[in-house]
C-alpha cells in the first residue's frame, strides 16, 4: 500500500453523512414496523369460539350462552364450569375444553401424531387461535375479522 493511500484512509471518517441518514431511516422504519406488528392485535376478551374442520364450521359457542352444533361429528358435555367438546374427524378425534368462568379455550386431548395442538396456550382474547394440523381442526375467536386476520406466524 502506498503512503498516499494510507494517508487518505486515515483522513476518511468511518461514516459519511449520507450513510448516517440512510441508517437512521432504516432504524426508524424497523421501529415503526415493530410497533405496528406488536400493538395491532385485537386483544379484546374472548366472546366466543368457532371450531372448524377443513375450513367448515362444526361448532360455535358464545360466552353469552349460545351454543350451536353444526355437524353430527361433534358431541359435547356441559356442566356449570365449562364445556367439553369432542370433534371426530376421518383421521381421529380432538377434545376441547371451554372454561366458562375464565372465558378461555384449551385443546385437552388429541390422537394425532406429535400432538402439537396440545401445546398451544389457552385462548383468552381475540388475537389467538389453536390449530391441529393432522386433523385440520382450527379453533378461533368467533369475532375474528377474516378480512384482516391477526395471525402470528
Amino acid at each position: 500500500m502506498s503512503l498516499k493511500k494510507i494517508q487518505q484512509v486515515k483522513k476518511d471518517r468511518g461514516f459519511a453523512l449520507f450513510d448516517l441518514i440512510i441508517y437512521g431511516v432504516l432504524i426508524a422504519v424497523v421501529a415503526a414496523l415493530f410497533i405496528v406488528v406488536f400493538t395491532a392485535f385485537n386483544r379484546e376478551p374472548l366472546t366466543g369460539v368457532r371450531v372448524s374442520v377443513r375450513a367448515e364450521a362444526v361448532f360455535e359457542f358464545t360466552f353469552g350462552g349460545q351454543l350451536s352444533v353444526l355437524s353430527e361429528d361433534v358431541t359435547y358435555d356441559e356442566d356449570s364450569k365449562g364445556i367439553t367438546v369432542t370433534v371426530q374427524s376421518d383421521d381421529g378425534f380432538n377434545v376441547i375444553y371451554i372454561d366458562k368462568q375464565n372465558r378461555s379455550v384449551k385443546m385437552k386431548q388429541a390422537d394425532c401424531n406429535g400432538r402439537q395442538c396440545l401445546f398451544f396456550r389457552a385462548m383468552t382474547d381475540n388475537s389467538q387461535f389453536i390449530y391441529c394440523n393432522p386433523h385440520a381442526i382450527k379453533i378461533e375467536p368467533i369475532d375474528r375479522d377474516l378480512d384482516s386476520p391477526d395471525i402470528i406466524i
